[in-house]
């Protein structure tokens, strides 16, 4: 099955042959919680850094200083996942493109973040955040292989690339292992 984190959303798997997904990180920081023993993957696509400043703040997945402790909260109680086995990844938190930008939201929505996981113990191993780059996340359940791939951010969006051109990608996966071990091909709808 296919799972879609939208904005502010999250999504918890043990399922091996389930996917979860989620498109165009910009200032927004995606996180993924993978077990290698339990086979459990959680994402959440974060969007704010302080739940505090905001007057309804009930969607824990939606801020960096209550997202982390959600979904490690999230991943224990369904899933029996102890807090030590978690391999944690950080993706987006880009620079504004627009010039002058007070808020830099993306760069404080990556340190409320580290700050919240360091205050829960937990230490993360795997970063691509910054740049300029919008990124989806794929990432698969069975493996922990989350492929990121980047397009550049514009005045007016994610920019588009040219038909036939391929966009950047990378992959990660646990313990800095390659994400297709053997030259595996692609799996059918990716590219």
């Amino acid at each position: 099955m296919e799972h879609i984190v939208g904005i502010g959303g999250y999504a918890v798997s043990g399922d091996a042959a389930d996917v979860i997904k989620t498109f165009a990180l910009g200032t927004c920081v995606g996180l993924v919680y993978y077990s290698m023993r339990k086979r459990v993957l959680g994402m959440s696509h974060i969007q704010l850094p302080n739940s505090r400043a905001m007057r309804t703040n009930d969607n824990l997945s939606r801020f960096a200083d209550t997202a982390p402790e959600h979904l490690m909260k999230e991943m224990m109680q369904k899933f029996g996942v102890s807090k030590s086995e978690i391999h944690i990844s950080l993706y987006g938190g880009i620079e504004s493109v627009a010039a002058g930008d007070c808020f830099k939201i993306g760069e404080k929505n990556i340190a409320t973040v580290k700050a919240s996981l360091k205050a829960l113990g937990l230490l993360y191993t795997d970063v691509d955040t910054g740049g300029n780059d919008s990124r989806t996340l794929v990432s698969y359940v069975s493996s922990g292989v989350v492929e990121v791939v980047k397009r550049p951010m514009t005045m007016r969006g994610v920019a588009m690339t040219r038909p036939g051109a391929a966009p950047g990608a990378a992959s990660a996966r646990p313990g800095g292992l390659p994400a297709r071990p053997g030259g595996l091909p692609p799996r059918p709808g990716m590219r």
